[in-house]
């Protein structure tokens, strides 16, 4: 039996893998004793430790932050680095979000594709690996993490506090086939201000940076605004997203209505924030607050995902176009905080877009980096993306295939030698961080056979 042939026989505890982890919510919480992402991240971090020393690997817990699989001999390792930590699940889902429902040929949950179902597949690719006795050159260690959504912290604890060692090479499954050989740089800044006269209005909508809010919903004083009901049906018209208006005790009730997406492919979604305050834009405005953030909506954000009107549109030939999303924004008591997320080009720099921004909207919003995440690129020629694309070749036969650049971020910028590799094939429908996050049970297949021989050739 070759390898292709004996990761398969272990398809039934793959799903089933899947639907535990899946049933764990593993969201990032505020850190408790022991815990520093939260009750769910850890318990989905030790789920997976506690089924690969069940499987027979070497297993270890890095404070709850990080973990270990691991099996083979070698100074050299390669590395298989997956996440256990989920988005927020959002509303509107067919099946309950952590129930790991099959349907339809499909097991369903938040983190099906994002990342619990890819590392699973690795897992039990790496056991049909060490199964079959194969002599390897190089260890495998599989590295789990428990806060890639929101920072990686864990990576940062793992290889910079504790001073473990970088693997010789890596990939993580968390993007889309073929090779991932270019991740753009990523940018995360709050547009910030406090507003004396808007107390009785408020605003909330999105719940992170790196997703396109599907809704927000807004609580407006009659008499800050003009008639706002009669605009309804004609901004509705032939849209994608809408807004709903109703009128009860003095105060306009808005609800948009928007569709989800990954923050790296802004464009898949349609943002509820934005579509709001385009609505707002259309109507009278009477307070004076509350119309300086309309036309602030109106001047710099519009229903763009490229960030022309911020005057950051950059773009390069490897890796495209700058996309920016408003990721989140509330207003509450007079205070306004809107959540920016920018993908930038490979080869222009972080510093230049922050610097552009600043000089654009400073003068009408505090600008505040929260974060940003240098970009990473591995040439096409390498070993590493040449052995990963052959492969992916040759199972798929998609001959034509090329490496690809990507808004997204991945742990592959957390190693000094890594890229990301699926598990999202050409087939399957990209449903991460969206409601109804599926995957399709038969894709398995063809996912554990590229992983297994992945990991073969890379260690052997």
């Amino acid at each position: 039996m070759n390898l292709q042939e004996r990761v398969l026989t272990y398809k039934d505890d793959i799903v089933k893998g899947i639907q535990g982890a899946v049933q764990i919510k593993s969201v990032n919480e505020p850190a408790q004793e022991g815990k520093p992402f939260g009750e769910g991240p850890t318990k989905a971090l030790q789920y997976f430790l506690d089924l690969g020393e069940k499987l027979g690997f070497k297993v270890e817990n890095f404070d709850n932050y990080a973990g270990t699989i691991e099996f083979g001999e070698g100074e050299e390792v390669v590395g298989i680095l997956g996440h256990v930590d989920v988005v927020p699940e959002g509303d509107g889902w067919t099946y309950p979000p952590y129930s790991g429902t099959i349907a339809d040929g499909k097991i369903f949950g938040r983190g099906t594709l994002d990342d619990k179902g890819p590392s699973m597949i690795c897992l039990y690719a790496m056991k049909a690996i060490m199964d079959s006795g194969l002599k390897l050159n190089r260890k495998v260690r599989m590295i789990i993490g428990a806060n890639e959504e929101t920072g990686s912290l864990c990576m940062e604890h793992y290889f910079n506090t504790l001073k473990m060692p970088q693997p010789t090479m890596a990939f993580t499954p968390d993007s889309t086939f073929p090779v991932t050989f270019a991740e753009k740089g990523i940018i995360r800044v709050k547009f910030t201000k406090n507003y004396k006269n808007l107390e009785d209005f408020s605003i909330a909508g999105g719940n992170a940076f790196n997703s396109v809010p599907d809704g927000a919903k807004a609580v407006i004083p009659q008499e800050f605004v003009g008639d706002l009901i009669s605009k309804v049906e004609e901004f509705n018209n032939g849209k994608e997203y809408k807004v709903i208006v109703e009128l009860k005790d003095g105060k306009y009730f808005i609800t948009s209505e928007g569709k989800s997406s990954h923050a790296a492919r802004p464009q898949k979604g349609y943002n509820a924030v934005s579509a709001l305050f385009a609505f707002l834009g259309t109507v009278e405005i009477l307070n004076v607050d509350l119309k300086d953030i309309v036309d602030f909506f109106k001047e710099y954000v519009k229903m763009e995902n490229n960030g022309e009107s911020l005057g950051v549109n950059f773009e390069d030939h490897e890796s495209g176009k700058l996309t920016l999303n408003i990721g989140k924004m509330s207003i509450e008591n007079g205070a306004m905080e809107i959540c920016v997320d920018m993908r930038c080009p490979v080869h222009i720099s972080n510093q230049k877009v922050i610097d552009t921004l600043k000089e654009k909207v400073s003068h009408r919003v505090d600008v505040v980096v929260a974060g940003e995440n240098a970009p990473l690129y591995v040439s096409k020629d390498s070993f590493l993306v040449s052995t990963l694309m052959k492969i992916y070749k040759d199972i798929t036969g998609d001959v034509e295939a090329e490496p690809i650049a990507i808004g997204g971020g991945t742990y592959a910028r957390e190693v000094t030698n890594g890229v990301a590799f699926g598990a999202l094939l050409s087939s399957q429908v990209d449903n991460m961080h969206q409601k109804n996050e599926c995957l399709e049970i038969d894709k398995i297949d063809t996912i554990a056979r590229i992983y297994v021989e992945a990991i073969y050739q890379l260690a052997k």
